[in-house]
């Protein structure tokens, strides 16, 4: 009786020790990626992505940089400026310039989170296939666990009499033990380098929502300060011109605005007296319409303001006109640009351009808040030379737009569509 329950307890050992001899060779020994079944070492090299992520976040970070130092150059040179009334109305025409700069910082900072955002992603991704290796490499270190435990991996006496017993000499006993242990050793120290993988993985994950979160702030930031400049914009591009105002303000100085008018146009001809203009024949055709998609005429060619004032070109205006395009109007070279980024009935004609288009014909361009040319410029017409502003003696947003023949203000209506 005793002998057939030594057989058979001897028989069960056996058939235990055989499948857990399977699953020991069944069982990868290193650890392997369930996706694609390749082996991982433990010593991978620096994911290329990682590198990418730092060469594009270093590329935005100094275009930030750059852009930030242009906006202070900018303003440094607007503060620079003493008169603390020419200082504020050179920042009213820097509105445009303004949100320019911040619009490309926000570019930037979107963009900035945009490729953070796809790295969080993938590392994110890779945590959770290093979860899932885990989870898997764990499935098998219990099964060889328990195995190992049913064979006397372990230092139980009982267990260890039960591998002696199946083992058909004291070698083969040594090598199973021997095997069995480094099998668990190896898969022990697996785990704590998956484990230490996940953790400096999150880590990373931490590191990287936390600069999100930063750039977050400071992408809200910048389009508060958007909106602010843009509602200061549509502020500014509402404001036409209000030529009552303007002869409110001419007869209330009377005296002093008709001199200044006198030397102004004294000024001009002597400007085209000295003029570098062609000599060959007017390019010929009827001109373009110098601000397009604004057709509002507030003053026209000649006397008004009941007769004391003669105005010497056409001037154009509407609502939203401030910073719309301004064309040349028919082909020519620029021959003079004058920048003077204040207003006030002192500053005559602001910022201004003149584009001379031969035969002794030359176009004028008055109360800009930028130039898109410079002097000896060969320009076509339609072509953008600068932007309808409101500087000079203005008071609100037009082009002041002349036609002159051998120096001589025309009525520009004749010549224009």
């Amino acid at each position: 009786m005793k002998n057939k329950s030594l057989k058979r307890f001897l028989l069960s050992a056996i058939c235990c020790f055989i499948s857990v001899i399977m699953i020991v060779l069944a069982s990868p020994v290193v650890f392997a990626d369930e996706t694609d079944g390749t082996e991982s070492s433990s010593e991978e090299s620096e994911n290329p992505t990682d590198e990418e992520y730092r060469e594009a976040i270093s590329d935005l970070q100094d275009e930030q940089v750059k852009i930030q130092e242009e906006m202070d150059a900018y303003k440094s040179e607007i503060n620079s400026i003493k008169d603390e009334k020419k200082k504020q109305q050179a920042l009213v025409n820097s509105i445009d310039a303004e949100i320019d700069f911040i619009q490309k910082s926000i570019d930037v900072t979107r963009e900035t989170i945009a490729v953070t955002e796809q790295y969080i992603a993938d590392k994110i991704a890779e945590i959770e296939a290093k979860e899932a290796d885990i989870e898997y490499t764990l499935d098998l270190f219990r099964q060889r666990m328990r195995a190992i435990y049913m064979t006397g991996g372990y230092s139980d006496s009982t267990n260890s009499l039960l591998m002696l017993i199946t083992s058909s000499s004291i070698s083969e006993f040594l090598t199973r033990s021997e095997y069995l242990t480094r099998i668990a050793a190896h898969d022990e120290e697996m785990l704590i380098e998956l484990r230490d993988e996940l953790v400096k993985l999150e880590d990373e994950k931490a590191v990287l929502e936390g600069e999100k979160a930063a750039l977050e702030t400071e992408k809200a930031e910048l389009e508060a300060q958007e909106a602010e400049l843009e509602k200061k914009l549509n502020e500014a591009k509402s404001s036409i011109q209000d030529l009552s105002a303007m002869q409110k303000e001419y007869e209330a100085n009377y005296e002093e605005l008709s001199a200044l008018q006198k030397q102004i146009q004294a000024e001009l001809l002597d400007i085209y007296k000295n003029l570098n203009t062609s000599n060959e024949a007017y390019v010929g055709g009827e001109m373009m319409w110098p601000v397009p998609g604004y057709s509002k005429i507030s003053s026209y060619y000649g006397w008004r303001f009941n007769n004391t004032d003669f105005h010497t070109g056409v001037d154009i205006t509407g609502a939203g006109v401030h910073g719309a395009p301004v064309v040349a109007a028919n082909t020519g070279t620029v021959v003079h640009t004058k920048v003077i980024p204040y207003n006030g009935y002192k500053y005559g004609y602001g910022t201004y351009i003149i584009v001379d288009h031969g035969g002794g014909i030359t176009t004028l361009y008055a109360h800009l808040s930028a130039i898109d040319v410079k002097v000896g410029d060969i320009v076509v017409m339609g072509q953008q030379i600068g932007r309808v502003g409101n500087t000079g003696w203005s008071t609100g947003a037009h082009l002041h737009f002349e036609v002159r023949v051998d120096g001589t203000a025309v009525n520009p209506i004749g010549y224009i569509t």
